[in-house]
């Protein structure tokens, strides 16, 4: 028998019901406990909390052990989970309940008397009307958001008991401020909204106010897409609401880490209906599904950006997924109730979550070993299909092998080589691969419940040379161990590791502790770039959309451990205006960075971390800036000047991760700070080529020995049997 209970600080029962078992198969998908099914652990109550009066209350679970009865706190979710950022409030019968959850109680319920309550708003022009009823009241002010602000009074007519308000941009200098009644004895009290009572308002100058989670009343100035309605399919998300303020030419963007969706906003303001498609467009023509992941949403003209806000009172659609074949997508509510667009791979109901692929994990490990004609492929976890595994995967075709060729995709945006097919990682199906593949490839980590069964064969080709340090090289990792548990087990499981020069090999055995045989065999996935000629280039350049005779810039920063946003160091304007020719900048950032700082475009200036083929980058380029990044080896196969920005150097390099190679003494390039230092580099790259050609050949040497075009080739004679 179980039941919950509302308790007050002093340990009086202020209300409790009995509970209702329901059938729920959300309860799964993040258990916490992968063994066993929580579907039918899931109960409904119904608290009657008409006779409470105010203060503070527990809500606990009320369960019986044996003759005693135990009260537990609701549990809070982990970082991330929907339960740790509720909040809801609602004033009625001059007392204000919010519900919000504490990580030491779980489920909590507060109640105060409310002196001031919002009883109307409306938009009038370029201002906002505003009626509020405060009966010990002698105007409004607005509080802005600064530690400390003072109440700032706005002109207000009061009249028994109501106070009435006309607000303009003017009354509100800074981007928000919070809506205050002053009282008569001197004091304020903030304006609260009434229960179930829409607060959002939109002046023509984008000044808006609308009711935060505590239902407090803010008022935000500067231009808005104001979201009233919204229509989630699969194909498409239908926005309703009011565009107001905004710059002329602005677009709707959706924008995350792995793609971007623009939409057209016309030269309007006013109501608006836009239709935003869950599509992107393909960089090889067509379009694919939004890749998986979270999307910021954001009205966009140059580098002006103004919010993309969903009504308060906007519930129904919100959090709820629109599923397909290709994808699931669903809407959700940011930071102070900004849009955000989220999208997955289509899994099934049988797989998604903990306990699904707990049970798909225990069928593929307890099923016989069978290795079959299939050669299985995974680049970044799924996230692409390139890198080295590309490169075997067409020497495999090439030589005219029946295997099947399988890659591991993150979700359907990925767009596998000619002759491969997709499976989505997690499914069903790709665990039947993994359990059958004669052969499986990776260039990082492997799946955790990847286990190499008799008759496979694991090769790890890795992602490049190293040139910031790893593994037990890193600071702060025990010198005795290789880092995690998890890359030790996932080391354990490789039968052979690429290495693409002496270096490479040296540290790749001693910093992950591996034993098994390391192969130097050139890289594979520069192939392409030690085989290219003028063709290959002229079809990257028209690909990218680069005309023949402008200056191509490939700036290719890595990311800063620990910083999930990427500042971006280059001023890409500064190099548009100061190269002294036509000049196209290509950016491209690290695959563990959730986006940039600021935003990234502006005049020729191009956005390439969603290419999915790096070598085109390189090929395009008539130069790269890099950092720390590995890039800087695999650039060099092209011979093609590199300069390298890093103004953090003695951070990056003494406190932050650690390099293996000293760039001011062996660099085959510039080492400098600034970006007007690489301008001054650009207008003359000829002697730069010049002061640099020993050091060049000196380095192309020591980490392009086997970078001849055949490295692909003598991988496979070397690996994968195909007779």
């Amino acid at each position: 028998m179980r039941s919950i209970v509302a308790v007050g600080v002093g340990g009086e029962v202020v209300a409790d019901a009995s509970v209702t078992r329901v059938h729920d198969e959300i309860a799964d998908l993040h258990p916490g406990d992968k063994r066993a099914s929580h579907a039918d652990a899931v109960f409904e109550a119904e608290l009657d909390l008409a006779a409470w009066r105010g203060g503070r209350v527990v809500v606990d679970v009320v369960s019986r052990d044996g003759d005693r009865l135990v009260r537990r706190p609701f549990a809070v979710r982990p970082p991330g989970a929907p339960a740790r950022h509720l909040r809801a409030s609602g004033a009625e019968g001059g007392r204000n309940t919010r519900l919000s959850w504490s990580e030491t109680d779980g489920l909590v319920l507060t109640r105060a008397a409310v002196l001031a309550t919002l009883s109307r708003v409306e938009a009038d022009g370029a201002a906002l009307v505003v009626e509020v009823e405060a009966r010990s009241a002698d105007g409004l002010a607005l509080v802005g958001e600064a530690p400390g602000a003072e109440p700032r009074r706005i002109e207000s007519v009061v009249e028994r008991g109501t106070v009435r308000a006309r607000l303009t941009c003017d009354d509100a200098p800074s981007a928000r401020h919070v809506v205050v009644a002053t009282l008569a004895d001197g004091s304020v009290a903030r304006v609260l909204v009434r229960a179930h009572q829409p607060a959002t308002a939109v002046a023509g100058t984008g000044l808006r106010l609308l009711s935060k989670a505590s239902g407090v009343l803010e008022v935000r100035s500067g231009g808005v897409l104001a979201v009233s309605a919204l229509e989630v399919t699969a194909s498409q998300i239908t926005v309703v609401g009011r565009a107001e303020g905004l710059p002329a030419g602005a677009v709707l963007e959706v924008r995350g880490p792995r793609g971007r969706v623009q939409v057209d906003l016309g030269p309007r303001s006013g109501g608006i209906v836009l239709t935003i498609p869950t599509s992107v467009q393909g960089w090889y023509g067509g379009s694919v599904p939004l890749p998986a992941g979270r999307y910021e949403v954001w009205v966009v003209s140059g580098k002006e950006e103004a919010p993309v806000e969903l009504a308060e009172d906007l519930v129904d659609p919100i959090g709820v997924w629109a599923r397909s074949d290709s994808l699931h997508v669903r809407v959700l509510r940011g930071q102070g109730g900004r849009m955000l667009v989220e999208s997955a791979a289509p899994l099934a109901d049988d797989e998604r979550g903990d306990r699904a692929q707990a049970l798909l994990e225990y069928r593929y490990a307890s099923s016989p070993p069978h290795a079959g004609p299939i050669a299985y492929f995974e680049c970044y976890y799924g996230t692409s299909a390139t890198d080295s595994a590309r490169a075997v995967h067409d020497e495999l075709r090439r030589r005219g092998s029946d295997m099947d060729l399988v890659w591991g995709v993150a979700d359907l945006s990925v767009v596998v080589p000619e002759g491969g097919r997709a499976v989505v990682r997690g499914s069903r199906e790709w665990w039947d691969v993994l359990a059958r593949a004669r052969f499986l490839t990776f260039n990082a980590g492997l799946p955790y419940g990847l286990r190499r069964r008799r008759g496979q064969t694991v090769v790890q080709t890795w992602h490049g040379t190293p040139f910031k340090r790893l593994g037990s090289d890193r600071p702060g990792l025990d010198q005795r161990g290789h880092g995690s548990a998890a890359t030790a087990a996932s080391v354990a499981r490789w039968d052979a590791l690429l290495a693409g020069n002496p270096h490479s090999a040296e540290v790749f055995g001693r910093v992950w502790g591996y034993e098994g045989p390391i192969l130097q065999l050139g890289y594979p996935r520069n192939d392409a770039l030690a085989r290219a000629g003028e063709a290959e280039v002229a079809r990257a350049r028209r690909t990218l959309g680069i005309e023949d005779d402008r200056l191509v810039v490939l700036y290719v920063p890595t990311w800063r451990d620990g910083n999930r946003v990427m500042d971006q160091l280059l001023d890409t304007d500064e190099v548009v205006r100061g190269a002294g020719r036509d000049v196209t900048v290509l950016v491209r950032g690290h695959m563990n960075i959730s986006g940039w700082a600021s935003r990234v475009g502006g005049r020729d200036v191009l956005d390439v971390t969603g290419y999915p083929e790096i070598n085109d980058l390189f090929l395009a380029a008539d130069v790269a800036v890099t950092d720390y990044s590995s890039i800087m080896f695999d650039y060099s196969v092209t011979g093609k000047p590199l300069i390298f920005l890093v103004p953090d150097l003695d951070d990056y390099r003494d406190r932050r991760r650690g390099t293996y190679l000293d760039l001011g003494e062996s660099g085959p390039g510039p080492v400098v700070q600034t970006t007007g230092e690489i301008v001054d580099v650009l207008r003359d790259l000829d002697a730069t080529r010049a002061d640099y050609a020993e050091r060049y050949a000196a380095w192309r040497a020591a980490y392009n020995p086997l970078d001849d075009g055949h490295a692909a080739s003598r991988v496979v004679d070397a690996l994968y049997d195909v007779r």
